[in-house]
């Protein structure tokens, strides 16, 4: 494999980074250094996003790079923010009386479990498909947790957001967008020059926003973008029941 394309070693080496990073913010999480915890699986989104950038570029994809990107987003986009959440709440509520809470117990594993089936019903059904993703992604649901937790903990001001009611709540919501078959376009390099420039300074603005560790609201909110423009793309390409002609063929049928 290696000796047929050696360039496979490029997306490969941000797919590991990508795990290895999120190894890190589960370590961070379980140490009780959430904000670093959560910052570095935004870190993580990026690592995910050149490793398929980089396959592309280089047409250096390969089937062990399609597993070993699953195996590295399950690490970093479902069980790094489960533990993120379930370290938080397991210190912060009096006594750590985490288990007094069946239904936050019960949705965060829920919501690696459905992280699960999305990455396996991906690999399995739906990678051929070049313009759309179905059900958000892993890596979109992990970076919106992440960017909310970073919020929410930085702002006093707003504890009304860590509550548990409402994390499980958000959590709970994202496992089922990400088995709905909702339909998300792939974010792909325009093809106008024009278009071209704009979708690479944007990229360059959220990475700074997160290596720079600012506006994690602004990134959260580009999250929620998302999943709305996936509902109304759903909506526009999807086939009605009975278009026009298909009722009139009914009613010659009928007459005949």
């Amino acid at each position: 494999m290696l000796k047929g394309n050696p360039k496979i070693l490029i997306p490969n080496f941000f797919t590991g980074m990508n795990m290895f990073i999120g190894l890190v913010s589960i370590f961070y999480s379980i140490s009780g250094d959430f904000i670093n915890a959560a910052w570095l699986v935004l870190l993580s989104t990026i690592m995910d996003k050149l490793d398929g950038s980089t396959a592309r570029l280089f047409n250096a994809s390969s089937e062990f790079g399609v597993e070993f990107d699953s195996f590295s987003d399950f690490v970093s986009f479902s069980l790094a923010p489960a533990v993120l959440v379930f370290s938080y709440f397991s210190k912060v509520l009096p006594g750590g009386r985490i288990l007094e809470h069946p239904y936050f117990v019960a949705i965060v594993p829920l919501y690696v479990i459905f992280c699960a089936v999305r990455l396996a019903r991906y690999n399995s059904f739906q990678s051929d498909d070049h313009d759309y993703f179905s059900g958000l992604t892993s890596t979109q649901s992990g970076g919106m947790l992440a960017a909310y937790m970073v919020f929410a903990i930085e702002n006093p001001n707003f504890s009304f957001l860590l509550s548990t009611d409402i994390v499980a709540g958000m959590m709970l919501i994202q496992a089922c967008l990400m088995l709905l078959p909702f339909k998300y376009p792939k974010v792909k390099m325009p093809k106008n020059k024009t278009a071209r420039i704009f979708f690479i300074l944007y990229f360059i603005f959220l990475c700074g926003l997160i290596f720079m560790r600012r506006l994690p609201w602004l990134l959260w909110i580009s999250g929620v973008l998302f999943v709305l423009i996936g509902f109304l793309r759903t909506r526009k390409i999807a086939v009605p029941l009975n278009t026009p002609d298909d009722f009139n063929h009914e009613q010659q049928e009928e007459q005949n």
